[in-house]
């Protein structure tokens, strides 16, 4: 993207320098002009160059801008399925999750009071988009690993196919989200950042069914982790 940007700016001022005669290096680009660095007065709105621009005789001047820039991570390696270790990228990193519940042992429901997770995010850009991204990956977890699933018939049709059948979280199910960062800058990456869209959904589930296991006091290993799940593990273990 920060090459992409360079480029446009880069035409943006051969654009504009053709209309001034005088030098790329003469000009400016920001606030939404292209300007002379020594005369800021004298400027060209970018809206006006963006598509071309069009002398009052009608004549025309480039054409479209079209940015383009590419960039890629050095030193990119597999993950050694042995021992987890390589360089796959800023969106391999590491995080935390947790929940804590309250359970009715006589019949195995459950409210979801709050839901953590700590992520190694390399460099907060923008800490509310950041934490507004994590915290609807963690409601997506938290649903998939609660209520989301398929329901088959036995020649393989779906009999849940809409979302009055095909049950997600709720309005008013959410639990209280509590979310943090730590900061280790990838060096590869732009200003550090790390990919972090998907990592409050991963370990959701399984934060869940750990809670409701102990909760429980059997493994619960199956998703969704539903008050029938529950009783069913409780039943197959001989403690129901």
């Amino acid at each position: 993207m920060l090459k992409a940007a360079d480029d446009a700016i880069r035409q943006l001022k051969d654009i504009a320098s053709r209309v001034f005669i005088c030098s790329p290096d003469d000009l400016e680009v920001g606030y939404g002009k292209v300007f002379l660095k020594d005369d800021p007065a004298t400027f060209l709105q970018i809206k006006d160059i963006a598509y071309g621009f069009k002398y009052p005789n009608g004549y025309g001047l480039g054409g479209q801008i079209v940015a383009h820039g590419h960039y890629s991570l050095r030193h990119l390696t597999h993950i050694d399925h042995e021992t987890g270790m390589g360089n796959p990228g800023p969106e391999w990193t590491v995080s935390a999750q947790g929940v804590e519940i309250e359970f009715d042992t006589r019949d195995y429901t459950y409210n979801i009071i709050k839901a953590y997770a700590v992520i190694d995010i390399g460099k907060v850009l923008n800490n509310k988009a950041a934490r507004g991204q994590v915290m609807g990956a963690m409601a997506m977890g938290i649903s998939f690993a609660a209520k989301e699933t398929f329901v088959f018939d036995t020649e393989g049709r779906v009999l849940n196919p809409r979302l009055r059948t095909y049950k997600t979280l709720h309005y008013g199910e959410h639990p209280e989200y509590v979310i943090d960062f730590i900061e280790t800058p990838h060096v590869d990456a732009p200003y550090g950042a790390r990919g972090v869209g998907e990592h409050g959904l991963i370990g959701m589930p399984a934060a869940l069914a750990n809670s409701l296991s102990v909760a429980a006091g059997v493994p619960v290993n199956h998703l969704p982790l539903t008050p029938e799940t529950i009783w069913k593990a409780k039943k197959g273990s001989g403690s129901a």
